[in-house]
C-alpha cells in the first residue's frame, strides 16, 4: 500500500479531498494531513511516504519550497499540486521539479482526480517500490517535457542528428525502433472554444489531458510516441517493424488514429484532424515525414474538421461549397439590395468558387473583404446603424477551417438581414436624421443642426435614436465616420491625419485615433498596416 501525505491549509478542501476519494482503489492510504509546509517538511524527513499531495501557497513554508526540499531528498517520491486556476503559472514551475500532476482546487471533478491519482499508481509501479533515487525513472511529466525538447531540437533545429535521437530513444525506452516510421500530426479542431469550455485559460489543463490520451493509445497499440508540438498541435511517431505491408501498415495507422478521435470525442466532445506522412526508414527520415505530415494536414482549410489527410487524392470541397451555395442564395440579404449591388454580391460569390484552390492567406482576407461590404452597402441603403455593432471578424479569426469560417459569413448574413428588415420601420423622423448625416458627415454637424433640419427638439431626438437604434447619436455619427475612414485607410495613400479631416474629424488628430481604436481595436496606422501586409500575404 502506497502512504500519502496530503499538505493544505484550507481545512475544508483538505478533509474533503481525504475522505472523498477511495484510497484503496489506487493502492494507497492517507497516513498524514497537515495545514502547513513546515509540519509537512518535519514529517516527511521521517517517515518518506510515497506521494505528497501539497497546496502552493501555504503558511510557515510555502508549497514550492517544500517540493524543492522533497526533490532534493528523493527523486522519487511522487509529487502532485493542489492548485487554482489562477496558480498556474506557478504550478508550471513546480512541474520542472518532478511532479507528475495538478488538481484544480473546487473544478476538478472525481473522475479527473482518479485519472491523476491512477497515473501516479502507475509511476510508483514502474519504479518497483521505494528503491534508491537512482534507480527510478524520470517522472512522466518531465519525461514529457524531455522528449519533447529532443524531437524539436532534431526535427526543427538540427541540434542533434539521427543516431543521437536513436541512442535518446534506447536509453529512455521509447516504443520506437527505426524501421517503416510514420510520423502523424495532430491538430486541436476548435481550439478556443475547448480552452472556454474547460475554463482552462493557458490550455495546461488541456495539454497533460491530451498527452497522457495520446500515450495511453500508443500503449495500448503497442507501439509509437506522443510529443506536444504546440498549443493546438501534438506528433505521434510510430514504427512498424514487425510489419512489411504497406497496406497493412496504412490500416493499423488509420487504426490508432480513428482511436484517438473516439476516445477524445467521447472525453472532449470535441474533434482532431491528422495529417499523415508516407513511410520511410531511419530516423534521419523524420523531418521530411514530419514536412508531409503538416502539408497534409493544410487540406484540413478547406475539407473541414475532424478528418484524416494522407496527402494523397484530390481534397474534397463539398462542405464549403455547400455553405457558399446557400450564401449565394441568401434571398433575405439580396432583398435589401439595389440590382447594382447584387451584381457586386456576385462578383463576390464567384470569386470564393475561383479562390477555392488557391493559398489559405488569400482565402481568408476575400472573406474578411467580402464581410467588410456587406456590411457597408447594407448599412447605407437600410440606414441600419446597428450593422456596425454586429462583428464576426473575431469568430472568423478564432475559425481554424474555411467550412466553419464560411457558416459562421452565412449566420452573419442572416443576421445582418434580420436587423436591417427589423429597422425598416424606423420613425420618419429617425430616417431623415440618417440621410442628412450621411450627405454632411464631413462637416462639422452637430444634434442641433441635424434637430433643426428635422425640426424636432434636441432632447427629444437624442431619446428617438436611443429608442430606435439603441444607441447616441455622437456614438451614431462616429462610428458612421470610421467606417468611411476605414475605407480611406485601405483604398487610398492618404495620410491618416489628412483622413481624419476629410471624414469630419477636427484638425487634433489624437481625438480621431482615439475613436477610431475604441471601433476598431486598433489606431487607424495599426489597422492599414495590419490590412495591407494581409493583402501581401504576409504571415
Amino acid at each position: 500500500m502506497f502512504r500519502v501525505m496530503i499538505v493544505e491549509d484550507e481545512m475544508l478542501v483538505r478533509l474533503g479531498l481525504k475522505n472523498s476519494v477511495d484510497w484503496k482503489k489506487f493502492d494507497m492510504e492517507v497516513v498524514a494531513d497537515f495545514p502547513d509546509g513546515q509540519a509537512a517538511w518535519e514529517y516527511y524527513q521521517r517517515e518518506k511516504p510515497d506521494v505528497v499531495i501539497t497546496d502552493i501557497r501555504m503558511p510557515k513554508m510555502d508549497g514550492m519550497e517544500l517540493i524543492a526540499n522533497v526533490r532534493g531528498r528523493d527523486k522519487g517520491t511522487r509529487l502532485v499540486v493542489l492548485s487554482c486556476l489562477e496558480e498556474f503559472e506557478l504550478a508550471r514551475k513546480a512541474m520542472t521539479y518532478g511532479v507528475s500532476s495538478y488538481i484544480l482546487k473546487l473544478t476538478m471533478t472525481e473522475e479527473e482526480i482518479e485519472t491523476v491519482l491512477e497515473g501516479v499508481r502507475r509511476e510508483l509501479l514502474e519504479q518497483g517500490g521505494r528503491g534508491t533515487s537512482e534507480e527510478r525513472r524520470l517522472p512522466s511529466q518531465n519525461m514529457d517535457l524531455l522528449k519533447e525538447q529532443m524531437l524539436k531540437d532534431f526535427l526543427f533545429y538540427n541540434i542533434f542528428s539521427a543516431d543521437e535521437f536513436e541512442s535518446f530513444a534506447l536509453r529512455h525506452g521509447l516504443r520506437l525502433s527505426p524501421a517503416r516510421l510514420v510520423a502523424c500530426l495532430m491538430e486541436v479542431d476548435r481550439y478556443p472554444r475547448l480552452k472556454e469550455k474547460f475554463r482552462d485559460e493557458h490550455g495546461h489543463l488541456i495539454k497533460m489531458t491530451l498527452l497522457n490520451i495520446l500515450n495511453e493509445i500508443a500503449a495500448v497499440h503497442k507501439r509509437g510516441e506522443a510529443f506536444h508540438i504546440d498549443e493546438t498541435r501534438y506528433a505521434i511517431v510510430l514504427s512498424f517493424e514487425d510489419m512489411h505491408s504497406e497496406q497493412a501498415i496504412v490500416q493499423e495507422t488509420r487504426g490508432l488514429l480513428l482511436h484517438v478521435q473516439e476516445v477524445i470525442r467521447t472525453y472532449f466532445n470535441g474533434s482532431v484532424s491528422f495529417g499523415i506522412s508516407g513511410i520511410q526508414n531511419g530516423y534521419k527520415s523524420l523531418p521530411k515525414l514530419y514536412a508531409e505530415a503538416s502539408r497534409a494536414l493544410e487540406r484540413k482549410f478547406l475539407s473541414g474538421p475532424g478528418q484524416l489527410h494522407d496527402g494523397r487524392g484530390a481534397v474534397d470541397p463539398t462542405a464549403a461549397r455547400e455553405t457558399l451555395a446557400a450564401m449565394r442564395e441568401a434571398p433575405e440579404l439580396r432583398a435589401l439590395l439595389s440590382p447594382m449591388k447584387q451584381k457586386e454580391y456576385d462578383h463576390y460569390m464567384d470569386s470564393f468558387d475561383n479562390a477555392l484552390g488557391e493559398d489559405r492567406k488569400s482565402v481568408e482576407i476575400l472573406l474578411f473583404q467580402f464581410v467588410q461590404w456587406v456590411s457597408t452597402n447594407v448599412y447605407d441603403d437600410n440606414q441600419n446603424e446597428l450593422t456596425l455593432l454586429v462583428s464576426v471578424t473575431d469568430k472568423l479569426e478564432n475559425s481554424d477551417n474555411l467550412p466553419d469560417m464560411l457558416e459562421q459569413t452565412l449566420v452573419y448574413l442572416s443576421d445582418i438581414a434580420e436587423k436591417a428588415r427589423s429597422q425598416l420601420n424606423m420613425s420618419g423622423e429617425i430616417t431623415k436624421a440618417l440621410q442628412y448625416i450621411k450627405r454632411h458627415y464631413t462637416e462639422n454637424i452637430s444634434l442641433q443642426s441635424v434637430a433643426d433640419h428635422v425640426g424636432l427638439s434636441l432632447s427629444y431626438l437624442s431619446n428617438l435614436f436611443k429608442k430606435e437604434l439603441q444607441i447616441s447619436f455622437v456614438d451614431y455619427l462616429n462610428r458612421y465616420r470610421i467606417e468611411r475612414a476605414k475605407e480611406l485607410l485601405t483604398g487610398t495613400q492618404l495620410k491618416s491625419y489628412d483622413i481624419a479631416v476629410q471624414v469630419g474629424f477636427s484638425p487634433e488628430y489624437t481625438y480621431f485615433s482615439k475613436v477610431f481604436k475604441k471601433v476598431t481595436g486598433l489606431n487607424p496606422n495599426e489597422y492599414r498596416k495590419q490590412w495591407v501586409a494581409g493583402a501581401r500575404g504576409d504571415a
